[in-house]
């Protein structure tokens, strides 16, 4: 008996404590709701708003950045040693500044030989000249055959020829001479030295990359699902990082051959301020410095492309109606015997006096406009005086 009631004794005073902390714990539950359910609710007197719907712009938005419209390499027309690099990567140019000096001494060679043969040819065709019209004479007087006359007259044809090729090699050589000294075509940024000073450079090889700062465009890639919403010329919403203000920039160039990956096609968005031109003059803009008005844009940087791809009827709210419970955002919504209660919402946009929601909300249903400190569920509303908005009521009670 000892061996089985010690152990049924525990069990039955362990389910008694149980029992009675279980009793202890709904009063105080009890306790407290009854507190809850004693408070009497406040009235507050605040602006009520009238949920309605209004048209908005559908917006797409993309990440994209500034790029040059072109990049221009910069090459030789002659085979030559560079003897001087004038400009550094990064360096802002203008348009005929000098960039590389190649080293002519050997065109200057090839200019002299190609002198040296014009005033031989001149030498050759002045000989044969000479002896045809002293051939003519003899001919006339019959003392020279007329096959030794048309040989001649064939030899001075030849060292015409001759000379006019030789004055051609010249001219070329010359011409040439002048492709040692290479100037800057366009205002820009030098982007890259392709060669160093003692390379060998040949016709058509990169010297440098520059890229011209006379247009820059926003460039960015728009989703397959969103291209038949998107056209040339559509107004499109810049939004780029170290520049406050946003800027409204209109689509140049759409290229409809998308990526079979991604399924996006690139987008070229024309930039509506360009940077100053840079000039040389004394007293002009210096290359690379901020003017005054303008926005200095410069490849590279980030920025976000929005576009608007249609319109639909989406219900906002101002900003000082939301507040926050649980880290979440939502309202106070007013029934119909002016009693509050809050909702959570979902937002999708915001704006700085007013944000468009998602879901919540219905059209015709009131809320708190601008919410008391200490205001809770069940409190009632008394709405105030009209104020400018159009959608704040008065309380027809009063």
């Amino acid at each position: 008996m000892k061996i089985f009631f010690l152990p049924y004794a525990r069990r039955l005073l362990i389910s008694f404590l149980a029992i009675l902390l279980a009793i202890t714990t709904l009063s105080a539950c009890e306790g407290d709701h009854t507190d809850t359910l004693s408070r009497e609710a406040k009235t507050w007197q605040s602006p009520v708003i009238t949920v309605r719907e209004e048209t908005l712009a559908d917006e797409y938005t993309t990440i994209g950045s500034i790029v040059a419209d072109r990049n221009i390499n910069i090459s030789s027309r002659v085979s030559s040693y560079i003897s001087q690099l004038a400009v550094q990567e990064g360096e802002s140019i203008r348009v005929g500044q000098l960039l590389i000096v190649l080293d002519n001494e050997e065109l200057d060679n090839q200019i002299n030989q190609a002198r040296a043969a014009v005033s031989a040819a001149q030498a050759v065709l002045a000989d044969v000249s000479s002896d045809l019209t002293r051939f003519n004479n003899l001919l006339e007087q019959g003392s020279i055959s007329a096959v030794k006359v048309r040989k001649t007259q064939l030899q001075k044809a030849t060292a015409t020829e001759n000379l006019k090729a030789a004055k051609a090699a010249l001219s070329l050589a010359e011409s040439q001479g002048q492709y040692t000294r290479i100037l800057s075509p366009t205002a820009g940024i030098v982007t890259r030295r392709h060669l160093q000073v003692g390379s060998l450079t040949t016709p058509g090889m990169p010297l440098l990359t520059i890229e011209s700062r006379d247009k820059l465009k926003f460039e960015t890639y728009v989703a397959e699902s969103q291209l038949a919403n998107i056209n040339i010329d559509d107004t499109v919403k810049l939004e780029i990082d170290n520049i406050a203000e946003p800027l409204m920039g209109k689509i140049t160039q759409i290229i409809y051959a998308g990526d079979p990956v991604t399924r996006s096609y690139k987008v070229s968005i024309a930039l509506p301020i360009k940077t100053e031109s840079i000039r040389a003059e004394p007293g002009k803009p210096v290359p690379g410095k901020r003017q005054s008005g303008k926005a200095d844009f410069y490849t590279g940087m980030f920025g976000r492309a929005t576009f608007v791809v249609g319109h639909s009827d989406n219900i906002t709210i101002p900003d000082s109606a939301l507040i926050e419970k649980g880290g979440l955002p939502g309202v106070y919504v007013i029934d119909a015997d002016n009693k509050v209660a809050f909702r959570w919402l979902r937002i999708r946009r915001e704006w700085p006096d007013r944000m468009e929601v998602a879901a919540g909300l219905g059209a015709g249903e009131r809320i708190v406009a601008v919410v008391p400190a200490n205001i809770r569920e069940g409190d009632l509303i008394q709405a105030q005086q009209a104020d400018s908005n159009s959608d704040t009521e008065q309380d027809p009670s009063q």
